[in-house]
């Protein structure tokens, strides 16, 4: 019998709340999801060109964003032949159509295909899986480790995730909240699972009819501002600096600001509940 029912599992804290144990739900992750030790897979995605990948020493807990050349993704060693090994057995899309020793499996993602039918609004991995997904017959998806809010390019991310989630749905929706989950029964005939803990589809509080939640403390907050303001302060100090006086304190101390600036930023990332991989990795 061809499935209908599908779940695409990124790596946010929800990905754990997937019902890895039902038979009958096709699961399709993507990237390097499978270094959080998903439990079972049915389908890849690696939509991210190969030739711009780099690759982390496995010996970094975490990595300095200004290692990564730009246009290039952060991927774990061997994951380019991790996605070849996984091809032999399960089917693995790609951005490009793979080389030729690559087992049939492996295959180009028809994105000309899906750009004449849906436009070329287009805004992150998810989004293409979701509609390739649907293009193929799935009507119920599933949606658990992919919550887009964290950092920037995923706050992007977010607004086309969820306007192609209600395309698919249509105009009139039905909302049932039950085991933890919210389900969107739409007229269309789609179907949308939601863990409660994902911020996808929801808003936290009816904008204008009740009050506006106090904004969460930050912590690092005053932390965050006197490093901004060191460093705006040594800039213009080294942009004046005497001609023959030696700068390498001034330097150095520049670098260990930058340094502290990263380390703020990913705690604040952890506290966002971004889960440990995208905190200590630069997302992609």
């Amino acid at each position: 019998m061809t499935k209908t029912r599908c779940a695409i599992v990124g790596t946010a804290p929800s990905w754990r709340e997937a019902p890895w144990d039902d038979p009958d739900l096709y699961i399709v992750s993507l990237n390097d999801a499978y270094v959080m030790g998903l439990p079972r897979v049915d389908e890849w995605c690696e939509l991210h060109p190969l030739d711009h990948l780099w690759f982390r020493d496995p010996r970094q807990k975490m990595v300095d964003p200004r290692q990564v050349p730009p246009g290039h993704y952060i991927r774990p060693h061997g994951h380019v032949e991790w996605l070849r090994q996984t091809a032999r057995t399960l089917p693995v899309w790609l951005q490009s159509a793979p080389p030729a020793d690559w087992p049939p499996n492996a295959q180009r993602l028809p994105v000309e295909a899906l750009e004449a039918k849906y436009g070329t609004y287009w805004a992150s991995g998810p989004a293409y899986m979701l509609l390739h997904l649907y293009e193929r017959g799935f009507r119920e998806f599933q949606i658990y480790g992919i919550h887009l809010s964290t950092q920037e390019e995923y706050i992007h991310q977010r607004p086309n995730f969820e306007f192609l989630l209600g395309r698919l749905l249509g105009p009139a929706v039905q909302i049932t909240v039950r085991d933890g989950k919210r389900i969107y029964d739409g007229e269309t005939g789609v179907r949308v699972v939601l863990p409660a803990s994902t911020p996808i589809l929801q808003h936290g509080w009816k904008y204008a009819y009740e009050p506006k939640p106090a904004k969460p403390v930050d912590p690092f907050a005053d932390e965050w501002a006197a490093v901004q303001q060191e460093k705006r302060e040594l800039t213009r100090a080294l942009i004046a600096w005497p001609t023959g006086k030696d700068r390498t304190a001034a330097l150095a101390r520049l670098q260990r600001l930058e340094v502290i600036e990263m380390d703020i930023q990913q705690q604040r990332a952890r506290r966002q509940g971004c889960g440990t991989l995208a905190a200590k990795l630069v997302a992609a």
